[in-house]
């Protein structure tokens, strides 16, 4: 018989490798976007999600990195974050707290 995976062992692995990404990505930019899709697709195949503190920092629709100013625009309207890829066009709206 073949030997079942272990999922948890395998989103560990998948969750370390997900922050290990986002955190090159932050410190190289010319492979940010790389790295971050990387990732974003990491969290996809093994169900982990990405962490908090990244989970506005990644274009859910091109996978890019959006950094504030530079690769994204963010303002705030009635009541709510707004966030546009000036990659893709893609509009995240998030409630303001």
């Amino acid at each position: 018989m073949a030997k079942r995976r272990d999922k948890g062992e395998e989103r560990g692995i998948a969750t370390a490798r997900i922050r290990r990404l986002l955190d090159l990505a932050g410190r190289e930019p010319a492979y940010a976007d790389r790295y971050a899709s990387l990732a974003w697709r990491l969290a996809q195949r093994y169900q982990t999600g990405l962490p908090p503190e990244a989970k506005g920092r990644v274009c859910r629709a091109c996978g890019s990195l959006l950094v504030p100013g530079r690769t994204a625009t963010v303002r705030v309207s009635s009541g709510r974050v707004v966030s546009t890829c000036r990659g893709c066009g893609a509009i995240r709206r998030r409630p303001l707290r």
